[in-house]
């Protein structure tokens, strides 16, 4: 299972048209205007003022395209991180690789930019143990006291279980808010915190559930019932909602959930918080799992699949020999594909 291809479907979206790009080529257009308006003027007066009048025209167009420019989406960032005993080095390769894609975030992202991150871990129910089982494209499942997947999809509203950053909780570090809050634009000292929250917040434990969900807890990280940890987090207006997933394990998410398909519920209850901002058009979604056989039958396919944007899953790291080999190769999805799909994102949403 571990010596499959580095990546598996990694699908790209090219980048915008960029602000200093936009920028250029509205100067240029300027200078063209200015050169006409002057070969113009040595032939006939009524040109010159229909030349100056192009002219006022020219500077009212640079002004839209420089208001364009200066239009800003906020940016809410969910990890969904496994919490089970093998994940320790990759939740601390994370850490290191995030502080890259955040440098890249300001580097790219209007500075007006307001950011959301949180982090919420793959447990639903806990089960002590685990086991996967795969025949012919399928998988099964087995938790503590050979139940399977269904066992340990327990939800807060029904049963909370107090776990911090179970259930889609969001994950609160000892000392530090459950979610980090920040301004593109904002002092390098807020930047530095921002990546030792995350670092913090990433090694969100490897004594979770050894039954691992990974679509399952963004149903409910909008939801009111964890509104104690969770509200405010997710945003609607002009807000690129960002979900990025890492587990060891197949989804085991279970495949149907109220009498629909596991991974379209899932999206189906986040749509709910993203009606405002145009639904499926602000929601971008990649990560970091294992991409075995059964990977197109389980619920995160199904939610990735739903998705109108194209979105970015690549294999772990397993060769890697450390934690910091390890970011190395997570940083281009971050900083190069998914950073991209986020620009994009906000240019389409963004209305003004």
């Amino acid at each position: 299972m571990r010596t499959l291809a580095a990546i598996l479907p990694m699908l790209l979206l090219a980048a915008g048209l960029g602000c200093e790009d936009a920028e250029n080529a509205s100067e240029d257009g300027s200078g063209d205007s200015d050169s006409d308006s002057d070969s113009d003027s040595d032939t006939d007066t009524d040109v010159d003022s229909d030349s100056d009048s192009d002219s006022d025209s020219d500077s009212d167009s640079d002004s839209d395209s420089d208001t364009d420019n200066e239009l800003a989406c906020d940016v809410d960032l969910l990890f969904v991180i496994d919490n089970s005993g093998s994940m320790g080095e990759y939740q601390e390769a994370l850490g290191i690789a995030f502080a890259g894609f955040a440098d890249a975030l300001i580097e790219t992202l209007n500075e007006e930019t307001n950011l959301h991150v949180g982090v919420t871990s793959t447990e639903m129910g806990f089960s002590s143990s685990g086991m996967t089982s795969i025949s012919g494209g399928e998988c099964t499942f087995t938790g503590d006291g050979d139940q399977d997947e269904t066992a340990f999809y327990i939800t807060p509203d029904v049963t909370d279980t107090g776990v911090n950053g179970a259930q889609g909780r969001l994950y609160k570090p000892t000392g530090q808010p459950e979610y980090f809050e920040m301004d593109i634009g904002a002092p390098q000292e807020e930047v530095d915190a921002l990546k030792t929250w995350f670092q913090a917040a990433a090694a969100v434990g490897t004594g979770g559930s050894n039954i691992e969900m990974l679509a399952a807890p963004v149903a409910w990280v909008g939801d009111p019932v964890n509104s104690a940890t969770n509200e405010g987090f997710i945003r609607d207006e002009d807000t690129v909602m960002v979900v990025f997933f890492m587990q060891d394990e197949p989804d085991q998410t279970p495949v149907t959930i109220e009498d629909q398909n596991g991974g379209e519920y899932v999206l189906d209850r986040l749509l709910e918080h993203k009606q405002v901002c145009g639904g499926l058009e602000c929601i971008v979604a990649g990560g970091f799992g294992d991409p075995d056989e059964c990977f197109g039958t389980r619920p995160i396919r199904a939610f990735l699949d739903g998705l109108t944007r194209p979105y970015a899953i690549a294999e772990l790291p397993w060769t890697a020999p450390d934690a910091a080999a390890m970011a190395e190769e997570m940083t281009d999805l971050l900083t190069t594909t998914l950073l991209e799909t986020i620009e994009d994102t906000c240019d389409d949403i963004v209305i003004e």
